[in-house]
């Protein structure tokens, strides 16, 4: 007993003396002697030059601090911020007892207010991607220095770290409250907790990493395990980076944001000309309005965008920004299950793949969910010439609700039924939705099939609903009406298609069809539609006309009855009261509906006309003084004579 109480007060005597020994040591250490070798040592391993403006301190204790003021790390020649990095302070908590082999081990690096910039150039060349320089033959930074450096837990407060892509001049800012990094050793795991703002938005992580000699000696794939909140919403991010060359991927990636989540693979190539992206995600949803996106804020002192002069489209003719398209290429596939929009439009069963090359954009196998049917088809952007881009879309629709898409439209309407199929072939050029439209060349088929449409009250300042009550004398006192089927055909010639009878309607009471232009360069349109009355339904003679026009811009249509029209109607019917007949006029309104010619949605599809080529009534002999004599007579049968 008494040997072992000898050898443990021994072991205490040779403890005490060497920490007493690594005191003198630290307290005869210059703490500015470490500046020059650390800063070669820095240059040795990445080719810039670490500065050490406000000198160093060594605060003593049982864990010593060395404090560095005002420090700063050189940026890549090409750079365009001054210095990579900038510390009011970086701080280095060291152990003791490695000092007396000469091996400093940092239990702590804090840096405190640090400005990061990272960067790529033109090429996507990194800043950080430092130039190894090899230290000289004998170079032990003069031999006064510590020989070895171990790093243990890592943290920042109050720091900014931007992120510039050279390429696109578009960038990142991250502004740090504090970010804390532990591990064992370089070899386990490593702890990190995140707390700060993402552009504006805030974000708090916690999660492990894989371990920091995994990374130095690029062994992968390096694993990233982290959740949290972002925007207040729970958020999750695991997956395995693979890096290979200048080449970056997201393996087994799985995120989560809110009511968000994707799973799959991406991809960043960064050593071509331009960015390559490549990418296959798929999940059950993604809301975009519900994503925690920042809006860019307004440069300050910058001036307001200038109305455009002349009068406001009603399409609007604000430029869309390609430019991105040209920035990176791009090759991948998207599968969700459900997608809404930033407005609250839900999208069901998305499927796309895309391919973007130079600037040409081409979306194949689309297929989505769309108000109750589904939309397949492709389209292509090419913005290769930023000066006169072409869009090309290709799209089938089947199956749509009608009720769907008159809301929105922004006239909702009760309607039962009503699937509607669509079909548009066209090419548009020019870089806004209104240049699209006004040079739009091809075809445009919608079909609507039956439907009850229950008949709400009418609104009079509203263009539709007073070319309804024109053509539609029964939607006043009908509940409802019963549609038969509804046909839209235009062809489209840079932005005017001409209208002959091949936009038409038909329900059980009447038909209806159009004739005239519309045209998309200056938003107008003028059309004359012409009611065709089912034979063996009632007329209400106060309400009919033949003829109904409605023309001038899409934003405020005006709606008028044509009088020749509606006098030769009214005289028409005012002659069959009085001799038991009726006159040609009023049998034109009857001929479609006799079962021999085609009515108006089968004319509008392309159907032939009746023998003769037209259903516009024979001209009469004389037709001023038949129409005279009828008019006098209806005028008399309305006034009970």
């Amino acid at each position: 007993m008494r040997m072992a109480l000898k050898v443990a007060a021994g072991f205490a005597v040779l403890v005490a003396l060497a920490i007493a020994g690594v005191a003198v040591y630290v307290a005869t250490l210059d703490a500015n002697a470490l500046v020059g070798p650390v800063a070669a040592r820095v240059k040795a391993a990445t080719g810039r030059d670490l500065a050490v403006r406000g000198g160093a301190q060594i605060a003593l204790s049982l864990t010593p601090r060395i404090v560095l003021r005002d420090v700063a790390l050189s940026n890549a020649p090409w750079g365009t911020a001054k210095a990579m990095a900038t510390a009011q302070e970086l701080e280095l908590e060291v152990a003791l007892l490695p000092l007396l082999s000469r091996r400093v081990e940092l239990k702590e690096l804090t840096l405190v207010a640090p400005v990061i910039a990272l960067e790529t150039d033109g090429k996507g060349r990194g800043n950080w991607d430092f130039a190894q320089a090899p230290a000289a033959a004998g170079d032990d930074a003069g031999g006064a220095a510590p020989t070895a450096l171990a790093i243990g837990n890592v943290a920042i407060e109050n720091g900014t770290l931007t992120y510039r892509d050279g390429a696109t001049g578009g960038g990142t800012t991250v502004a740090i409250v504090r970010l804390a990094v532990h591990a064992r050793s370089a070899e386990s795991p490593i702890d990190v907790a995140f707390r700060g703002k993402v552009d504006a938005v805030a974000v708090a992580l916690d999660g492990t990493l894989g371990p920091v000699a995994s990374l130095l000696q690029k062994r992968w794939p390096y694993p990233v395990d982290v959740r949290g909140e972002v925007a207040g919403q729970k958020a999750a991010l695991a997956t395995k980076v693979n890096a290979s060359g200048t080449r970056y991927a997201l393996d087994d990636l799985k995120l989560t944001i809110g009511t968000s989540a994707v799973t799959g693979s991406f991809a960043a190539e960064t050593g071509g000309a331009r960015p390559k992206l490549q990418f296959d995600l798929a999940g059950p949803a993604i809301a975009l309005n519900a994503l925690p996106v920042p809006v860019a804020a307004a440069t300050p002192g910058a001036p307001a965008p200038l109305p455009k002069a002349g009068r406001t489209h009603l399409i609007p003719d604000e430029p869309v920004n390609l430019a991105p398209l040209r920035a990176v290429d791009a090759q991948g596939a998207l599968r969700l299950d459900r997608l809404t929009l930033t407005n609250g439009r839900v999208l069901d069963r998305l499927r796309m793949k895309v391919a973007l090359d130079g600037g040409r954009l081409t979306v194949t196998d689309f297929t989505v969910g769309l108000f109750g049917g589904t939309l397949a088809g492709s389209a292509v952007v090419d913005a290769t010439k930023p000066a006169a881009p072409v869009v090309t879309v290709d799209l089938t629709g089947k199956g749509l609700a009608l009720g769907e898409i008159l809301k929105a439209a922004g006239n909702p309407r009760d309607v039962r039924g009503g699937a509607t199929d669509l079909s548009a072939h066209l090419t548009m050029r020019g870089a806004s939705p209104h240049a699209w439209a006004a040079s739009a060349t091809g075809h445009l088929q919608v079909v609507v099939g039956p439907a009850t449409l229950v008949n709400t009250q009418l609104d009079p300042g509203s263009a539709l609903d007073q070319l309804t009550q024109a053509v539609n004398p029964f939607r006043t006192r009908d509940p409802s009406t019963e549609l038969t089927c509804a046909v839209a055909r235009l062809s489209l010639a840079n932005g005017v298609a001409r209208v002959d009878r091949s936009i038409a309607a038909e329900s059980q009471k009447l038909g209806v069809a159009a004739s005239g232009t519309v045209d998309f360069r200056n938003e107008t349109l003028d059309f004359t539609f012409q009611p065709k009355i089912r034979g063996g339904v009632p007329i209400d003679i106060g309400n009919v006309a033949e003829l109904v026009r409605v023309s001038g811009p899409f934003a405020h249509p005006a709606v008028s009855v044509d009088p020749m029209g509606s006098a030769k109607a009214i005289a028409s019917i005012g002659a069959a009261v009085g001799t038991g007949g009726l006159s040609m006029v009023a049998q034109s309104l009857f001929s479609w509906a006799d079962g021999k010619g085609p009515g108006p949605c089968q004319v509008a599809l392309g159907a032939a006309t009746p023998a003769g080529g037209s259903t516009a009534p024979p001209a009469a002999t004389d037709p001023v003084k038949p129409m005279v004599e009828d008019l006098g007579r209806a005028i008399g049968k309305l006034l009970g004579r």
